[in-house]
């Protein structure tokens, strides 16, 4: 069902378009969660492989998400400018570069898995684990990057309850086929880290072809047409122009928690482990905030395609608070319970493991409302086009503050700690960058030229790119 983003309530709307975003988005985390569980009966070298793993897939998937946030920007102000035409064709060309792509991503993957897991300092036992994952996962990447464009051009179009429907069922086959694949079952032979690879690949699998069908074949009003797979180089060229800085954000995002998981690698396993744990953990806190970035971007968008900037600004800022309150109180939870969460992710209670877990967690609890602000505030100017600005903000606070002050600590201190603690002040930094690009006015309009129609010169002219 889609949401009209344009007429009522700003906030009642934006939360309307991401409750089923926090929804699909929990289950795949905790699909995530129960992945890291069953890979910890094993041992927590599987689970030190994972975080080798992350940061790679992270960066592989950084480009279908690019450019993704392109296509989803491109179809949400077209949509609010009441351009269908436009709209079918920007999903159109978004679905083919991005495929075209996720071939060229997957054959360089499957030469470059072991030299980067390497270079991330893994041991080389629990290299030999990330790269068996690793090269399974490459030679589906097409697989995966399908349902991403269906989910972002679905978002921006102002439906997220079709792709929430999706990604459920896909990730409960998911947490079905993990314990069978990872310990065998039956027939099927135990796989360990391997059968979590195909585990995940299957599900995606399955969520892409109910995605590619809807978007050919089903009833919405948004539907790709065959001619609108036909190259059309201006609106390539604006997907590419919008989706760069994003693919730049998230590439460089994926080699900043590659810095700090070698940083932490020359700690130990133990830490490793731990760093492994929070991050999946941080994904949970977190969560809420990157739905409602998902929906303020698509409302966002809407509007200042239909020329409401005040609206735009209002909902980002109401959205905003709204994510610093409800994660202020979910940090408390996490920061109350840091042990016994830690605690589920090792099948043996390794004491050690539990301990840097829980004193990572405390970090990652303080740090949550401060970045979930950034995350959604973020969300609006993406929506708004500016993705470059987000992309500098973003890579200052990860960068710039994060990996920089995790250096140097280390480095001082001799410890982990310092790690840990670069977290915190990376957050707070990002978040005081935030509202001040925030406070100016010059994000707040469109990319597109929001007064043509369909059928005006067929989009030449002064909408050439748009």
């Amino acid at each position: 069902m889609k949401v009209d983003l344009i007429n009522g309530s700003p906030m009642k709307k934006v939360l309307s378009l991401s409750t089923p975003i926090v929804i699909s988005n929990l289950m795949h985390v905790l699909y995530n969660m129960a992945d890291t569980a069953w890979l910890g009966v094993l041992g927590k070298e599987e689970v030190a492989a994972m975080a080798f793993v992350f940061p790679v897939i992270f960066l592989v998937i950084s480009i279908g998400v690019g450019i993704g946030l392109g296509g989803s920007i491109l179809v949400s102000q077209y949509e609010g400018a009441g351009r269908p035409q436009r709209v079918s064709l920007a999903a159109g060309q978004t679905l083919v570069l991005t495929l075209l792509l996720s071939v060229l991503i997957s054959v360089s993957g499957l030469f470059l898995s072991r030299p980067l897991v390497l270079r991330l300092g893994a041991s080389p036992e629990v290299a030999e684990l990330a790269v068996s994952y690793l090269r399974i996962i490459f030679s589906g990447v097409i697989l995966i990057f399908a349902f991403f464009i269906f989910n972002a051009v679905m978002r921006g179009w102002g439906n997220t309850r079709t792709p929430m429907k999706i990604m459920i069922a896909s990730n409960l086959l998911n947490i079905m086929l993990d314990p069978l694949l990872i310990f065998g079952f039956w027939f099927l032979p135990a796989m360990g880290i391997k059968g979590a690879a195909f585990a995940t690949l299957i599900s995606r699998a399955a969520a892409s072809a109910a995605g590619l069908f809807i978007l050919f074949k089903g009833r919405n009003a948004l539907r790709i047409r065959l001619k609108d797979l036909l190259p059309d180089y201006g609106m390539l060229r604006k997907i590419l122009s919008i989706g760069s800085p994003a693919v730049a954000e998230h590439a460089l995002k994926a080699a900043g928690i590659m810095i700090l998981t070698a940083i932490v690698a020359g700690f130990g396993t133990v830490y490793t482990a731990a760093f492994s744990i929070g991050m999946r953990v941080f994904s949970v806190v977190v969560m809420p905030s990157l739905a409602i970035s998902f929906g303020t971007s698509a409302a966002a968008g809407q509007n200042l395609g239909a020329g409401f900037p005040a609206r735009a600004r209002s909902l980002a800022r109401d959205s905003s608070v709204f994510v610093f309150s409800s994660l202020a109180v979910l940090g408390g939870f996490l920061l109350m319970s840091r042990y016994r969460v830690a605690s589920f992710f090792i099948g043996a209670g390794d004491p050690e493991v539990v301990a840097a877990s829980a004193d990572f967690l405390l970090r990652l609890a303080v740090m949550a409302p401060f970045l979930g602000t950034c995350i959604t505030l973020r969300g609006a100017f993406k929506g708004a086009g500016k993705t470059f600005h987000s992309m500098l903000i973003g890579m200052t606070g990860l960068l710039g503050f994060r990996v920089v002050y995790a250096w140097i600590a280390a480095g001082i201190y001799g410890s982990v700690t310092g790690v840990w603690d670069s977290f915190v002040f990376s957050g707070a930094a990002e978040l005081l960058i935030c509202v001040l690009y925030f406070r100016g006015s010059g994000w707040s309009s469109p990319v597109i030229n929001a007064s043509a129609r369909d059928g005006d010169a067929s989009g030449f002219g002064t909408d050439t790119l748009t």
